[in-house]
């Protein structure tokens, strides 16, 4: 029992920050101003959609707190054969906010889907064509609930209770007034269709299979959200949104012989105890592999209302455009899943139902439409027990016009990559290991009304997430930040600036150094996995910072991607320079020449090549990048620097290393927190700091920052 109950208090969330009394003696990095996740700076607030994003995709399916698998979880299957399949399904659970605060989430849900298949086995083979169609609705209710508390075995009590339960259904105004702070309603409605067609073909014992498809699919979508930010406020959101999405895909599947599901017997509480089993050991049956690519392109709507929910006019006023939005939700979704959505569609929709909430609710305080679209590619494999990985990256656009208040035009131009990994996953408890990574670069320009578009700015995101693993995990993270910021500056006249890098030992003062994977350890020594929690390191460079990096000559990039590297890369790269000449795509050197000036056995001679190739692309990058006069145009190709679309192949944070040298250091500011937890009596890694010391505000962020947050997507506990 007392084993127990140290592990309930082991995973028990702490504190999210340490408490951080002065600064290092000559760091640029200080203390944020406001002590939130965001840090009340516009570099916090950018980043913190994706900060929440990774700390879910974190606590997902893995046992943090004992008492946070419990969940109430059943579906209800109706229908199928010749008719629409349909599942009717309730959900009551506990979820964590960012700084650990509970949420209680009450959620029901109908999708009713329609398919049909044919497929063919080719005479002779095993190998089979198939082409298919189908088309499906789906609608959530839910309710979150701030629970004001940090230990979910302390709500369990609350959460069985199925007295409890709350819906989103009936609207009326007393129920607005009585909503707590911090409670958010939520009605997601989505309509989809879509076609495919694949090739398969069974290998082996039939227990191996291949697979290779093309489809295409059009999902519209309405949705209301209604938010109790404080007493006096709660904001209504309407959203409209399109997407047409084409991929391919090549899978590999490995099946295993079939599992004998265990069950516990008949009668509503043990059938539930078998649906929610069979669930998850059905995880477990199959290895697979898979490579996709997709294309999408499409178009939102937001359209935003504040009121005063203990007015009662006002919240009465609330419950009857609430109402009267549910019956156009249907409808809106229909259409624009159904038609080519055009930007003609996309505004009548907007004018409609613009006109019939402003008539209660009066004009909007925020309405913008959004057209998106993004190239990316993915890889995943799966091997059940032992690990899951995937990797995606993606080149996306996203062009916001704003409707109300100050009118004008933003554009986004995004660079991203996720490669995570999970360990040992086990029925009921999860992966026992978890590290995660997303890496993602913005490039934004906006245009005013009436006025010429800005000079893009760019950010720069590196969020890490991690759970169990050992502290050189940690340290290789917070490392990979100070390799960019040691650099800054580093090209121009007067050099790197002092102080630029994070004060790391002032919450890492176990380590006597952060200059590689275990480097406290003594020899021997083998590193405890006793680390999880997340880091987030955002770096912005301003207009002048990005305008200094896009007007460096190729001998310049050059020498700033020499000076990137360390070791026997930076002796090749040096080389290169001096004895090479650079073409297009490559260096050509004397091969010969160079194994005896630098020593080269045959594997260093041929990433020797692999480096020119990097090192040619990335002067293409860059000044292709700079040719370009108009800003939007120059801001969209600042971002494929980075992206999986590059020609130098090299990944966000090689190519970051090298365009901060051009940048003066007071051109860049930046938001740093590490929320990270010993386990085991292990010491907490916990700071958040700010690079804001003599900077001025970058103005185009926080606009940018306010039109991302509402667009992007975000944490379910928020609207």
């Amino acid at each position: 029992m007392t084993k127990f109950l140290l592990l309930i208090v082991l995973l028990t969330p702490r504190p999210l920050f340490a408490t951080l009394d002065a600064d290092a003696e000559g760091s640029q990095w200080t203390p944020p101003p406001v002590e939130t996740p965001s840090g009340g700076t516009s570099e916090g607030d950018y980043a913190d959609p994706d900060r929440r994003r990774m700390d879910e995709e974190r606590r997902k399916n893995v046992l943090d707190q004992l008492c946070r698998k419990i969940k109430l979880d059943r579906d209800f299957d109706i229908g199928g054969g010749d008719y629409p399949t349909g599942t009717i399904g309730m959900n009551r659970r506990m979820e964590a906010d960012i700084d650990g605060s509970l949420a209680l989430i009450d959620e029901e849900s109908l999708a009713v889907n329609w398919g049909r298949g044919v497929s063919r086995a080719l005479e002779g083979s095993s190998l089979s064509g198939s082409l298919w169609v189908g088309a499906g609705v789906s609608g959530k209710s839910m309710v979150i609930r701030r629970l004001g508390s940090f230990n979910t075995c302390g709500e369990i009590k609350r959460l069985i209770d199925i007295t409890d339960v709350k819906t989103f259904l009936p609207v009326n105004a007393k129920r607005i007034a009585a909503m707590g702070k911090g409670e958010l309603w939520r009605v997601p409605l989505t309509i989809h269709i879509g076609y495919g067609a694949s090739f398969s073909d069974v290998l082996g014992a039939e227990q191996l299979s291949v697979s290779i498809g093309a489809s295409k699919s059009k999902n519209g979508s309405a949705s209301m959200t209604l938010w109790r930010l404080s007493e006096k406020e709660a904001r209504f959101r309407f959203r409209i949104d399109f997407i047409e999405v084409h991929s391919k895909s090549l899978n590999i599947r490995k099946s295993f012989t079939p599992l004998e599901f265990a069950s516990f017997g008949e009668g509503f509480i043990l059938e539930f105890i078998n649906d929610q089993a069979n669930r998850e050991l059905r995880k477990y049956v199959s290895a697979s592999l898979s490579w996709g690519r997709a294309k999408s392109d499409g178009k939102r709507v937001i359209l935003e209302y504040t009121i005063d929910p203990t007015d009662p006019e006002q919240a009465e006023a609330m419950a009857q455009a609430i109402r009267g939005n549910l019956k156009v939700l249907m409808k809106l979704a229909r259409k624009l899943a159904t038609s080519k959505s055009s930007d003609a569609e996309i505004r009548s929709a907007y004018e409609d139902v613009g006109e019939k909430n402003t008539d209660r609710l009066g004009d909007p305080g925020y309405a913008a439409l959004s057209e998106y679209g993004a190239r990316s590619k993915s890889f995943a494999i799966n091997v059940p027990f032992l690990f899951r990985y995937n990797s995606s990256d993606s080149l996306g656009r996203d062009h916001v016009t704003r409707y109300t208040g100050e009118k004008g035009e933003f554009f986004f131009f995004n660079a991203s990559r996720s490669p995570n990994a999970e360990y040992f996953q086990l029925p009921f408890l999860g992966s026992f290991v978890k590290d995660l990574e997303h890496r993602n670069v913005d490039a934004i320009t906006y245009q005013s009304q009436g006025s010429k578009t800005e000079d893009p700015i760019a950010v720069y995101i590196h969020n890490q997430g991690m759970l169990r693993v050992p502290r050189s995990s940690v340290e290789d993270a917070i490392e990979d930040a100070n390799s960019i910021l040691r650099l800054a500056g580093a090209a121009r006249s007067e050099g790197a600036k002092e102080g630029m890098e994070i004060p790391v030992k002032t919450f890492l003062p176990v380590l006597e150094s952060v200059k590689g994977s275990g480097s406290h350890l003594k020899p021997g020594e083998t590193e405890p996995s006793d680390q999880k929690g997340w880091l987030s390191f955002t770096l912005v460079m301003n207009q002048r910072a990005v305008k200094d990096a896009l007007a460096a000559s190729s001998g310049e990039v050059l020498k700033a991607f020499a000076r990137s590297m360390t070791g026997d890369e930076r002796d090749m790269v040096e080389w290169l320079i001096k004895n090479g000449k650079l073409k297009k795509k490559r260096f050509e050197y004397d091969s010969t020449r160079a194994k005896t000036d630098l020593k080269l056995n045959n594997s260093e001679d041929s990433w020797m090549r692999n480096l020119s190739e990097k090192a040619a692309g990335l002067v293409r990058d860059i000044a292709e990048a700079s040719a370009e006069t108009d800003p939007v145009a120059r801001a969209e190709k600042f971002a494929k620097v980075f992206s999986h679309k590059n020609r130098s192949g090299l990944e966000h944070g090689d190519v970051m290393r090298v365009l901060v040298q051009f940048a003066d250091p007071l051109d860049l500011t930046g938001d740093f927190v590490s929320a990270i937890e010993g386990l085991w009596g292990a010491p907490d890694a916990k700071a958040h700091y700010v690079l804001k010391k003599d900077r001025s505000e970058v103005p185009l962020l926080g606009k940018a920052g306010k039109t991302r947050s509402r667009f992007v997507d975000g944490s379910i506990l928020t609207d």
